[in-house]
């Protein structure tokens, strides 16, 4: 990460606790630039919600500290907030039809009255949502609310915007133009902070991520710093001239599972072999030497990177660590 590059959000050991002897949070330490998608992923209860409930001011400190737009946490006020966005997973619904209600939203935030309703065609091409325009937002299914929700957040300008989930109940199609639109919100100068469990959209859209567990901050890097550093089963895909023999593909799984580390099969059918191993590349070589003293040759044979899930899994499932920060992120 670019040091030169703007601090917009500054965590410094931050916590909070509900009475003295129960944090939600303990120990925040990241900082979030200017025009970055910041991905916080943990399982429920590992204290994401708090985290942006005290980054948006709606929660005080009750240790450590931190800083928003440069300006102490336990200062800021309307001035601060005027400049954030936030989508939680709790509705606000209210009885005018989607479309006014996009504009209303606008004109709160002083949005001119022409910006606001081309911004709201916007959205409403964006979303999804121009067939349910002339509802109200009550009456909308869960997936429409779910965009509705997100669509009127973004009708006003913000510098820093959170969101909770915000593609849950969206079909495959309509999470792809949402993540680029984000992604080209970014580029143009929005901080965005993209809490989800659909990890291969945190590997996509952020840039960096932090990943918590019981209140903490395990680590933080960008996607392929995590995945590298914690993701260590890879995935090997093996494709032979012809099928192999029930004995032959029963004698590789064999050696495979004599020689790998954390090995499993991920699918096995006539001519393809795919697994997971730790020591994916000794493997691939055990692999063509079987292959070459039995007079079979390789087609193919390839090695795909551990996923994200990979690495989010190992990371939350084992005894905590001292969080370090990857080569993305200040001590």
């Amino acid at each position: 990460m670019n040091p030169s590059r703007e601090v917009i959000v500054r965590a410094t050991d931050l916590g909070y606790a509900y009475r003295p002897d129960r944090f939600a949070v303990r120990g925040l330490h990241f900082q979030l630039y200017r025009g970055e998608v910041f991905g916080l992923l943990g399982r429920n209860g590992a204290g994401k919600t708090t985290t942006v409930r005290l980054l948006t001011t709606l929660l005080p400190p009750t240790e450590g500290g931190g800083t928003l737009f440069g300006k102490d946490l336990r200062q800021c006020g309307r001035a601060e907030r005027a400049r954030i966005g936030v989508v939680l997973q709790s509705e606000s619904l209210d009885f005018v039809s989607v479309e006014n209600n996009l504009r209303l939203y606008a004109f709160l935030w002083g949005v001119p009255r022409e910006v606001a309703k081309s911004r709201a065609e916007e959205m409403l091409e964006l979303f999804e949502l121009g067939p349910v325009r002339a509802r109200k937002p009550w009456a909308l299914s869960g997936g429409e609310r779910r965009r509705f929700q997100v669509a009127r957040e973004l009708m006003h300008e913000m510098e820093l915007l959170f969101l909770d989930e915000p593609t849950v109940g969206l079909d495959a199609l309509t999470r792809s133009r949402i993540l680029d639109y984000l992604a080209d919100r970014a580029r143009r100068g929005l901080t965005i902070v993209f809490t989800t469990h659909i990890l291969h959209e945190a590997d996509r859209l952020c840039d960096r991520i932090g990943v918590m567990r019981d209140g903490r901050l395990l680590t933080v890097g960008s996607p392929a710093e995590i995945k590298r550093t914690y993701g260590r089963l890879r995935t090997v895909e093996a494709g032979f001239e012809r099928e192999l023999s029930g004995p032959e593909a029963n004698d590789l799984e064999r050696l495979l599972a004599l020689e790998g580390e954390s090995f499993s099969i991920v699918e096995r059918r006539g001519d393809l072999l795919v697994f997971r191993a730790g020591n994916a590349e000794s493997l691939v070589a055990d692999v063509v030497r079987w292959a070459q003293s039995r007079g079979i040759e390789l087609e193919r044979i390839a090695v795909s990177e551990a996923t994200l899930e990979d690495a989010f899994v190992k990371l939350v499932s084992e005894a905590p660590a001292p969080a370090v920060p990857l080569a993305g992120e200040e001590p």
